[in-house]
């Protein structure tokens, strides 16, 4: 009798060490939406956000971004504490920015370090932040604030092929598509989000609402991208506005 309450006691055991393990494995589990186009192919660099439910408000949104390699004590968040406070990170790398896309929260500040060894004058004509910034290599440059919701299409003065943006949230929870189009999250999806990509529309604004296609191991995101005209003229800080 004593052998069987034994027994029964490891069975026991074994069972709320499985139910705990297989609870602990829910609660870390991510959730993934993978951002395709019309022609079925991965879009890297959008951003797929959604406001959180109800129980999450109390919650942290989350925002993703990957830097550099030399910026790899970065890496692991995208960003840096300064007195308490996450400041992302956009790089100049190779005469581009990187990442080229990163998504904020409204009132967090952004570093621009120079990788390069050359110098770069980054600007932006957005309304969501419009600013200018003159980075040679190992300058140390105050982050710039973004306090506007919106989309932050950034430039640089002297070389005209770097592009970058920042999707400023509201208070959504926010994911960038990797190269293989997945957006990452710590919690569960909802069944629509919404995705932003610089060619959803011409002039990069458009945001779109889209309801997810359910798959074996991801969430489908399907977005029609067009295709960009070139640029007939590239505004330059000569703009009356910044005193040219």
């Amino acid at each position: 009798m004593v052998k069987k309450v034994v027994e029964f006691r490891t069975l026991l055991n074994y069972a709320l060490l499985f139910t705990l393990s297989f609870s602990l494995s829910c609660a870390a589990a991510t959730s993934t939406v993978t951002v395709v186009d019309q022609n079925n192919k991965p879009v890297s660099n959008a951003v797929v956000a959604f406001l959180p439910v109800p129980n999450e408000l109390n919650t942290s949104p989350s925002v993703t971004a990957t830097t550099h390699q030399e910026t790899a004590k970065h890496a692991a968040t995208g960003s840096i504490q300064s007195d308490g406070e996450q400041v992302a990170i956009m790089d100049q790398v190779d005469k581009q920015f990187l990442p080229r896309v990163i998504a904020i929260q409204k009132g967090q500040r952004v570093k621009f370090p120079n990788s390069d060894d050359i110098r770069h004058h980054v600007y932006s004509f957005s309304p969501t932040k419009p600013f200018e910034i003159k980075l040679y290599k190992g300058s140390n440059v105050d982050p710039v604030l973004f306090d506007k919701a919106g989309i932050g299409t950034l430039g640089c003065n002297i070389h005209d092929g770097m592009v970058g943006h920042i999707y400023v949230s509201d208070g959504e929870i926010t994911s960038v598509s990797d190269s293989n189009g997945i957006a990452s999250f710590d919690q569960l999806v909802p069944e629509s989000v919404i995705v932003w990509h610089k060619d959803l529309s011409i002039d990069g604004s458009l945001k779109v609402k889209v309801m997810l296609e359910e798959s074996d191991s991801t969430s489908i995101a399907s977005v029609k991208l067009v295709r960009r005209a070139p640029p007939t003229k590239k505004r330059t800080f000569g703009a009356s506005r910044f005193g040219g």
